[in-house]
């Protein structure tokens, strides 16, 4: 969705995952990422190096991420933190203190 200059390197990209424009997914720190199924990663972003990115997570606009990011979380800032997560797709997102 709105590729307009967007790199995207993975190891693995899961099944539903939706990227906009302007987004950098790849090589850092010796890695590529891993990007699990239902993935929303916003306008922006910066995904990079050997991480992995859990299912049902969305990746704020210009959030910069370079740790892993659990299941179920929304994330971000530079560098990126979750900042709300649930425990499966069917449940309401909670704030994370």
């Amino acid at each position: 969705m709105h590729g307009f200059s967007t790199m995207i390197l993975v190891k693995e990209m899961g099944m539903n995952c939706m990227v906009n424009q302007q987004v950098t997914i790849g090589w850092a720190n010796g890695g590529i990422p891993t990007i699990g199924n239902n993935v929303w990663i916003a306008a922006g972003a910066k995904v990079l190096g050997p991480i992995t990115i859990g299912d049902d997570v969305i990746i704020g606009a210009n959030a910069v991420v370079v740790k892993d990011v659990p299941s179920h979380s929304i994330v971000a800032g530079v560098p990126a933190k979750i900042i709300k997560r649930r425990n499966h797709t069917n449940e309401p997102w909670v704030l994370v203190d």
